[in-house]
């Protein structure tokens, strides 16, 4: 029943709060044939020691620290974790996150000879684990995965896909230089693959906390940068990028949609940036990719005119 070793990697940064709970959801696992590889990113609480007393207790737990040379942050762990890892299939998993009992044995069994990933609901939760909702799962509707999920009709968080490690060697993992909608990116890479053959199972689980419960996630709104808006624009490009050099079926909702939401992000992050001459420099060094993004199908000369003055007015007067 346990036949293949499944790597868990988990990125972590002063969970000593909560990472009790994700470990004792894995060890509660059905399937028992995985390791666990943790990544600290430079703790200063007390992450380490509560972690340690789960690795004293089950060897298939195993805690890394990031290496100094590797650059801060949860995708250079996960990228690091992924060097180590030996399973045959791989599952990046948050820190702040609960797996069901049958995570592992449901999504190992979707496996087939020639399927390269699998996927599933999660159910999203407040911090306190006591407010619930089922992820938006919108995927027969007659779109490709790669449409769904750049707009939004399927959520998928990093935990959500099971790798065949095989498949993710030799490609590009998490791109390290962003902080916001990093799994996203990825995902979204990963879904413009051709080749790329992937298994939906229509059940929760997972449970993911919400992204504002608490100051140590990268999402709370405490935490929000002009970088990681900017990060979202990047992301919106991405899928606009994709699609058109990968050749993927997409309409002209597709983008218009994606093309706005790129545009709102690259606005929002200009308005968070309160010196005029970092305004101007953000807007240089994004020309290009604004240039691509007004270059969508959807997106008049009218359209772009106006966003170009819009984003004028945001420079000058912010």
């Amino acid at each position: 029943m346990s036949k293949y070793l499944i790597s868990i990697i988990i990125p972590v940064f002063n969970r000593e709060a909560i990472i009790k709970d994700t470990l004792d959801s894995i060890l509660k696992q059905t399937y028992t044939n995985w390791e666990c590889i943790i990544v600290d990113d430079g703790s200063t609480d007390a992450t380490e020691q509560t972690i340690a007393a789960y690795t004293l207790k089950n060897k298939n737990i195993q805690f890394y620290k990031r290496p100094n040379h590797l650059v801060k942050g949860a995708n250079s762990c996960r990228n690091y974790g992924c060097t180590l890892a030996k399973g045959e299939y791989i599952n990046w998993f948050d820190s702040d996150d609960i797996m069901q009992p049958i995570f592992l044995e449901e999504k190992t069994n979707a496996f087939t000879s020639d399927i390269n990933a699998v996927i599933h609901k999660n159910n999203y939760a407040n911090y306190q684990l006591t407010e619930f909702r089922k992820s938006k799962f919108e995927y027969d509707n007659g779109k490709n995965l790669f449409y769904n999920y750049a707009m939004e009709n399927i959520e998928i968080q990093t935990s959500g896909f099971m790798w065949e490690t095989s498949f993710l060697k030799g490609k590009p993992l998490f791109d390290d230089t962003i902080m916001r909608y990093q799994d996203n990116e990825f995902h979204i890479r990963m879904l413009a693959i051709k080749t790329l053959k992937v298994v939906i199972i229509d059940k929760v689980l997972a449970t993911i906390r919400s992204g504002d419960g608490h100051d140590s996630q990268i999402s709370a709104k405490v935490n929000i940068t002009k970088q990681k808006l900017y990060d979202v624009f990047y992301y919106r490009y991405q899928c606009l990028k994709l699609a058109k050099n990968n050749m993927i079926s997409v309409d002209a909702e597709f983008n218009k949609t994606i093309a706005k939401k790129a545009l709102w992000a690259f606005y929002a992050g200009l308005r968070f940036e309160t010196n005029l001459a970092k305004r101007i420099k953000d807007v240089i060094k994004y020309y290009m990719n604004l240039q691509y993004v007004y270059s969508s199908p959807k997106m008049t000369t009218i359209d772009g005119f106006k966003s170009q003055f819009y984003i004028l007015k945001i420079v000058v007067f912010r």
